[in-house]
């Protein structure tokens, strides 16, 4: 029998004024719904079975009335692989309105659902996100927005309508951006994982009893969140929320992992809970605004539970926490200063901040000394530095309102500043127990020593005389240790004198007297041990005996994957890291950072290393997704033909929490696989990596000082052997594909042995 369809019927289940709605289709209030074929669709107008089929009527101002049903954005059963236009991320669907409301004709918004199933490595290249709205005001009711990569698509009235995840491995997949005024959203599911992306980008965001599924940098930052519930699969649901800041009233927050720290941000930026609980696995789990706060950043609570008990989050940094009590605000209680962070020097500098309303301010306790405070009656305040000031000292000024609103400038003042200092005795190169030493004395005045010290060797050792411009850096400090490289070599180091009150002086030059250094100077003239602390990161392009060359390559296995380098910026950088990252070490500076050593020409023989690294990822990742990013650490190379033998780490789709290991020969630069790859947990923070060859056995063993993880069963600790042919080479290769910022490797010690 030919089934009868009325628009009231479309509404059943829906209420009588949902009803009354649709009973009123014209070209701006539309209906879709996915049950009816496409014949039932042609005899009602303003009536679509497919959401691409309703965009295409949309026109300025639409309303969308949806029946419970799954509509897929973008077709989850093409093998095609989509990417990206003039650099962004590919899209599902780029909608163009001036007002659009989508609203699902039910109560339950597991009904209606708008999904999509790719993320970055996984039909897609690039964090593939299902809506772009370029839309003056978006209203989205009753409904689920869902990238269903990662996550199951359940569907219980109508089985058939559901999907299994297209991966275990967890990537970037989003719902979606919104450009534009104005998002409303309520009583919305979002789901998704890795950087959900819920609507994110309106200048005004709000969510009201919505529901997020979500890992790390994933919520929208700049949005208000009434009566809701997050699911945090993640660390960091934030990225970060500066400028107004995010405000959540009423909400409930529900972990999902065993991480034993949590924070709402990875970036820091103002954020308020009014009336929020937040449910861990356990009480003794810490809770913090972001793991590096800055000392003016300031976050507010009211009314805050942990497992149901009282808790100030960010405890161990209170400056940070402001408590509320009281509030009532509708809008997040955002004081905003013209700047957060200023650096005075005394006798020269004057800062004037503005609040833009009236306030009180006063300084950090304990540092009144070091400025002089003017306050003015329009929420301004003059700052200068005391006169007088031989240290220098950091704090913050801080402005607050009369209903507890408060806010702050991290202040760097600065002594006054002196010429540069003058040597009271000249500098001059002195070795002993396999250390030079750059031997100088500055006449100091309430200062301390700044000098900068790069040491240079010559390219080629020769036993005559030298020119200047023969001079390669190769380190830099007072002291450095002396290695088998600069055997045979003249050294010499380059001094620009500064204090700490002083700008750097003229550059001064002190040579080795003796025409070059000799073996027995030398500790252990088979074994290179360095800490990185010492290392001249500049580009160093050159390949020559006894030299590090310091510059970046885009291996020929990257090629697919679109990305570049600046030559005329660092690749490497000596600093302190973050994260899993832990103290200071050499980190990557630019995608495709590499390192390659050079040792003395002879015939090698048999050679081994052991590499101290901490991945900054702390999940087990190892780099930001699996787009051809790995580390390859390699020995027995020969840096000139890219030619030797070592072990690739890398990221794949497999794991979201592990990375694979396998060893590698590098020929002419291609590389190929010489083991099988094992997945395992241990590139994580305290990780060593040793490679070995030994005759003709190439082996690899990685472990890490970082427990298993409780929730994995794949090995923490990789043993990799393979039968190799010998070569006579000694040479040492590290390349890194991989992002940069939190994608890093830090090395920290690299030890190596030539037999």
């Amino acid at each position: 029998m030919r089934r009868i369809v009325s628009l009231l019927l479309l509404c059943v289940g829906c209420g009588p004024a949902a009803a009354q709605l649709v009973s009123n289709l014209d070209a701006s209030h539309l209906v879709l719904d996915g049950s009816l074929s496409d014949a039932e669709c042609a005899e009602h107008p303003n009536t679509y079975n497919t959401f691409q089929e309703a965009a295409k009527h949309f026109g300025d101002s639409c309303t969308l009335y949806i029946r419970p049903w799954v509509y897929w954005i973008d077709n989850p059963d093409t093998p095609a692989v989509v990417t990206g236009m003039n650099g962004r991320e590919p899209f599902g669907m780029i909608i163009t309105a001036k007002r659009l409301h989508l609203i699902g004709l039910t109560d339950d918004a597991n009904d209606v659902v708008l999904a999509s199933q790719r993320g970055q490595t996984q039909g897609a290249i690039g964090n593939f996100t299902m809506f772009d709205f370029h839309v003056g005001t978006l209203v989205v009711e009753n409904l689920t927005m869902g990238n269903y990569c990662n996550v199951d698509l359940d569907y219980p009235s109508r089985p058939e309508l559901s999907r299994k995840k297209r991966s275990d491995a967890i990537t970037q997949a989003h719902v979606g951006y919104v450009h534009g005024d104005t998002l409303k959203a309520r009583n919305v599911r979002f789901i998704s994982r890795l950087n959900l992306n819920p609507l994110n980008g309106a200048r005004h965001s709000t969510y009201d009893n919505c529901h997020f599924e979500c890992t790390d940098d994933a919520m929208n930052g700049t949005a208000i969140y009434r009566h809701c519930t997050i699911d945090l699969y993640g660390q960091k649901p934030f990225w970060s929320t500066f400028g107004k800041g995010a405000m959540f009233v009423d909400c409930d927050f529900y972990v999902k992992g065993q991480n034993r720290e949590m924070y709402f941000m990875k970036q820091g930026g103002p954020l308020i809970l009014f009336d929020c609980r937040y449910h861990a696995p356990t009480d003794s789990i810490y809770l913090g605004w972001t793991a590096y706060p800055q000392p003016w950043l300031r976050c507010y609570q009211q009314n805050f539970t942990l497992n149901g008990k009282p808790y100030t989050i960010g405890h161990l940094q209170p400056q940070n926490t402001v408590l509320l009590t009281g509030f009532q605000g509708t809008e997040p209680p955002f004081l905003s200063l013209s700047r957060h962070e200023a650096v005075l020097q005394a006798g020269r500098d004057t800062l004037c901040l503005q609040a833009g309303e009236p306030v009180s301010w006063h300084i950090e306790s304990g540092y009144e000394q070091y400025i002089s405070l003017f306050s003015i009656d329009d929420g301004s305040a003059v700052v200068i530095p005391a006169p007088g000031l031989n240290v220098p000292a950091s704090f913050c000024l801080i402005a607050t309102t009369p209903d507890g609103r408060e806010a702050a400038c991290h202040l760097s003042v600065k002594p006054s500043q002196l010429p540069p200092p003058t040597f009271v005795r000249q500098p001059r190169i002195k070795l002993k127990d396999g250390i030079a030493i750059l031997d100088y004395a500055l006449n100091l005045k309430d200062a301390d020593d700044a000098s900068t010290v790069v040491w240079y060797k010559t390219a080629y050792a020769t036993d005559g005389a030298f020119e200047t411009n023969d001079l390669i850096p190769f380190a830099v400090g007072r002291e450095i240790g002396l290695t088998g490289g600069e055997t045979g070599h003249v050294l010499s180091a380059r001094i620009r004198p500064q204090s700490s009150r002083s700008e750097p002086g003229e550059e001064c030059e002190a040579t080795y007297p003796l025409p070059k250094v000799k073996r027995q100077q030398v500790r252990n003239p088979n074994q290179l041990d360095i800490d990185f602390s010492h290392f001249y990161c500049d580009w160093q392009p050159e390949i020559l005996p006894g030299f590090w060359t310091v510059d970046g390559y885009k291996p020929q296995d990257t090629a697919e994957y679109p990305w570049s380098f600046n030559a005329d910026k660092p690749m490497w950088e000596y600093k302190e890291g973050f994260n899993g990252a832990v103290g200071k070490g050499l980190l990557q500076a630019q995608r495709g950072a590499r390192l390659m050593y050079t040792p003395v020409e002879r015939q090698y023989g048999d050679m081994s290393l052991v590499l101290n690294v901490d991945p900054t990822k702390t999940a087990g990742q190892g780099f930001g997704s699996a787009t051809g990013q790995y580390m390859d650490v390699c020995l027995k190379f020969n840096p000139h033909t890219l030619t030797g033998y070592g072990l690739r780490i890398i990221r794949t789709t497999k794991h979201a929490k592990a990375v694979d290991f396998l060893l590698v020969e590098y020929r002419d630069g291609k590389v190929t696989p010489i083991s099988d790859p094992i997945s395992a947990t241990c590139y994580r923070t305290g990780c060593t990596i040793s490679l070995t060859l030994k005759g003709a056995l190439l082996s690899a063993h990685v472990e890490t000082t970082t427990p298993h993880p409780q929730d994995s069963q794949l090995p923490h600790i990789v043993d990799l052997s393979a039968t190799v042919q010998p070569n006579t080479y000694g040479g040492i290769h590290i390349q890194h594909t991989g992002s940069c910022g939190e994608s890093t490797t830090m090395l920290h010690r690299l030890q190596v042995k030539w037999e």
